[in-house]
């Protein structure tokens, strides 16, 4: 199998492809000699947070000299991203390679190319990949909720980490807090430590819950002190998150893993995360922030009010159709003195971007309608001066066309 048809396979999975399951995955992993097993995880459940959680928790191993690998998603440009050994990414001969091995054994166990679900066949790919690499840890995110959720078939994490709750994918995980931390918190093992977001109480109830249950030692961020630390990634937001970060460090520590003050406070200063407040260029200042839920968009928010009260902003915004879209386009487009409405290119489940702006309730907001992202982004140029800012944000597929176009003049086709 070559990277092109690698990639060919994944997309025709993400529509074709049927989730199989938990026992289907573990019986895959069988017959690869259950790499899962043989490595020491940090597994990481949230509605937000979880990517930050992994690039500031892998930058910190990374300067104690460990080797570690990060599987996350979504990616933003290209597939590889998802799989990282101290930051570089899987080659394309490896992804090929190891996709084609559970392919094959996909078409052995079903019978044809019917197999797995795309987010299914990438978490085989990871800890197949991560147990050849020789990783020291695996910094392991889940897809969606927890305890159903396919990264979740490992019995022993070596720790677990629970990032900031909130409403998203409720169909799936349901429609309060208390349901949704529930779904998160199935991630929590026996006898296996949980590092805990300093969220409401409603939330943490459930988690002690759990944890009681499970014999698992909780570990609280609330009162981790940041004085002296610099955090790498942009945002307030990130303080909470960096307190996570801290907590686990000494959940390690209290497992006998060498972590000192230096790798700590170096990690959290030299931490990067794509897409996710990132300043990709000035004059103007144009940022990505992939915030696709209201949770996530209350942040961006109030980050551009604190950050960046003195420019102008324009934001371009598109969204995918399962989201709380009056919410979400209402909260985004505060701060913004012009709003550009318009969708990825990968537009299966993007929303029209004039039902977008058709749900904009304040009338005063210039605003304007363009399908395609590129256009949409040289239309920002115009109109935005060069003291000013243009945010791109509402969902990681528009993030990464817009990179794209900035890094490499063209638009992903991943």
């Amino acid at each position: 199998m070559t990277h092109e048809q690698a990639q060919e396979y994944l997309l025709k999975s993400y529509g074709a492809g049927r989730k199989k399951g938990m026992d289907a995955v573990l019986a895959a992993l069988a017959l690869l000699g259950d790499p899962q097993e043989k490595l020491k995880i940090i597994h990481v459940a949230g509605t937000n947070g979880k990517g930050s959680f992994c690039a500031m928790m892998g930058s910190i191993l990374k300067e104690a000299g460990y080797r570690v690998g990060s599987f996350t998603s979504p990616h933003i440009e290209v597939f590889n991203e998802r799989f990282t050994v101290n930051g570089k990414m899987i080659s394309n001969d490896d992804f090929a390679r190891h996709l084609g091995r559970i392919a094959d054994i996909s078409r052995n166990i079903y019978g044809n190319d019917d197999g797995f679900s795309y987010f299914e066949y990438l978490t085989i790919l990871a800890f197949c990949y991560f147990y050849e690499q020789n990783i020291d840890f695996v910094l392991l995110e889940v897809g969606i909720g927890g305890r159903n959720d396919c990264t979740n078939v490992i019995k022993s994490p070596l720790l677990c980490a629970i990032m900031a709750i909130g409403y998203d994918h409720m169909e799936i995980l349901g429609n309060d807090l208390e349901s949704i931390a529930r779904e998160k918190g199935g991630i929590i093992k026996q006898n296996s430590p949980v590092a805990l977001y300093n969220d409401v109480d409603t939330v943490q109830d459930v988690f002690r819950e759990i944890s009681v249950e499970k014999n698992a030692k909780i570990y609280q961020s609330k009162n981790i002190c940041l004085d002296g630390m610099e955090i790498g990634l942009l945002g307030q937001h990130q303080l909470k998150n960096a307190q996570v970060v801290m907590t686990a460090c000494n959940a390690l520590r209290d497992l006998g893993i060498i972590l000192d003050d230096t790798h700590v406070r170096n990690g959290l200063s030299k931490a990067r995360h794509m897409g996710r407040m990132e300043i990709m260029s000035e004059n103007p200042t144009i940022i990505l922030e992939g915030a696709h839920n209201l949770q996530g968009a209350e942040a961006c928010a109030q980050n551009m009010r604190e950050l960046f009260a003195d420019k102008k902003i324009t934001v371009i915004m598109g969204m995918m159709n399962d989201k709380e879209l009056d919410k979400i386009v209402n909260t985004l487009a505060l701060p913004a003195e012009n709003v550009i409405f318009t969708k990825p290119h990968y537009d299966f489940r993007a929303t029209d971007p004039q039902n977008l702006m058709d749900l904009l309730k304040d009338t005063k907001k210039q605003t304007f309608v363009e399908d395609n992202c590129v256009d949409a982004f040289e239309l920002a140029e115009k109109i935005t001066p060069k003291d000013g800012l243009i945010l791109i944000t509402g969902s990681l597929y528009l993030v990464g066309d817009i990179r794209a176009h900035l890094t490499k003049g063209g638009v992903s086709n991943d």
